[in-house]
């Protein structure tokens, strides 16, 4: 499944993503796309949306 968060960089989004990341195994996402317009928020939560990511593996 691909998954777009429109306003991807909300300080709501890492909590989100936490969730997505904790439901991988009955939510098969395989594309997760974060689009905002604040490129530099937008820069930050990807990079902890990624590092959420691969912690929970």
């Amino acid at each position: 499944m691909k998954l777009t968060v429109v306003g991807g960089g909300s300080t709501y989004t890492p909590e989100l993503i936490d969730g997505f990341a904790r439901l991988r195994d009955t939510l098969p996402i395989e594309e997760l796309v974060l689009v905002d317009p604040a490129a530099d928020r937008l820069e930050l939560v990807g990079g902890l949306a990624r590092r959420i990511f691969a912690k929970q593996g």
